[in-house]
């Protein structure tokens, strides 16, 4: 079974090719450099680096093709055949993850155009958290809106899910942490809360996202500032977060490297809500076991998880993992998952 997996995130476009689970070929291209902000690239870049990068370097053809896909709501959990009824129900959550899920659905069409005949799945960042418990997935607004659908989903779950099959514990949080960063809390392998929520702008101040934001600001933007929706839109997932601190880059080395005092206020107020999150991810597990370290910055900035982990000091001792995340290779498993149990 030859699977190529395609993985349009924030920032790159990666792909593999995969003979059962065994890797075949395999590349990450940027879309935008450090200085940029998420996002920023044009659909029809992206739709261009797809075919470019597959027309040059593939050299088989694949079986079965599977799609990251951010966001899949409540109802798609599990790896799903991308027909277009299923592309048109996922684009009803684009506004809830504005920099990931209209590159992702352009890319599964992109790749049905040059693909006709294979097979196309969906596997979703959201489906990892499906079983959270009402208790972690209410907002507290009126019963009528949280009918709608609005509640807290989380992500990054396939890079969740690889960790997990790595790497167990009664009680663990996984810090992924990359241009995007959140965190999950693990009982005995299983997601039980995280840090990102309805939308992919919850949580940990990121490369180029707030995090965490009193809902207050938004509406002085919008009351008083005169901000409109779509540059409230822009702000907080484009200009905020470390790049929005540092008046600099939201890249984590750039700052590292710099002797700026607005760098390394902007590295220390990360390492400081990190520490505070993985504290309120260890209260939703009722301690701590492990800490896995994934991710661009999780797994490459030494001084990004010595600081964390120094914020951490006053808990119970625990131990520390650093996990190189598979998202790629997590989808080729879980479709053949499915595959088997059909």
């Amino acid at each position: 079974m030859r699977i190529l997996t395609l993985n349009i995130g924030s920032s790159t476009i990666k792909y593999a090719v995969f003979d059962g689970l065994d890797t075949v070929e395999k590349k990450t291209i940027p879309l935008c450099h450090p200085e940029q902000s998420e996002g920023s690239y044009l659909n029809n870049i992206a739709d261009s680096s797809v075919v470019s990068l597959l027309q040059n370097d593939m050299t088989v053809k694949p079986n079965i093709i599977a799609h990251r896909i951010v966001h899949g709501g409540d109802k798609f959990i599990k790896p799903t055949l991308l027909t277009n009824g299923v592309l048109n129900e996922l684009e009803q959550f684009s506004p809830f993850a504005p920099l990931h899920q209209l590159h992702n659905l352009n890319g599964v069409r992109t790749l049905q155009k040059l693909f006709p005949d294979v097979p196309h799945y969906g596997c979703f960042d959201s489906a990892f958290h499906a079983a959270h418990d009402a208790l972690h997935s209410t907002f507290p607004i009126p019963e009528d809106l949280r009918a709608k659908g609005l509640k807290r989903y989380g992500f990054h779950g396939l890079s969740y899910d690889w960790i997990s099959r790595q790497m167990t514990a009664p009680r663990m949080v996984i810090a992924h942490l990359g241009s995007g960063a959140s965190l999950c809390a693990l009982r005995d392998g299983k997601s039980v809360d995280s840090t990102m929520g309805l939308t992919a702008l919850d949580g940990l101040p990121m490369s180029t996202r707030s995090g965490s934001i009193d809902a207050g600001l938004i509406l002085y933007l919008s009351q008083h500032l005169h901000y409109s929706a779509e540059q409230i839109e822009h702000l907080l997932y484009s200009e905020s977060g470390l790049k929005g601190l540092s008046g600099i880059s939201g890249d984590v080395q750039t700052l590292l490297n710099s002797s700026d005092p607005r760098a390394k206020f902007a590295i220390d107020y990360f390492c400081l809500k990190t520490a505070q999150h993985i504290a309120m991810m260890a209260v939703s597990l009722g301690g701590l076991d492990k800490l896995v370290f994934t991710g661009g910055i999780g797994e490459n900035a030494q001084a990004i998880r010595t600081a964390i982990l120094n914020q951490l000091s006053f808990l119970p001792s625990f131990e520390t993992h650093i996990i190189p995340t598979n998202e790629e290779k997590m989808m080729a498993i879980q479709v053949q998952e499915v595959l088997r149990h059909a």
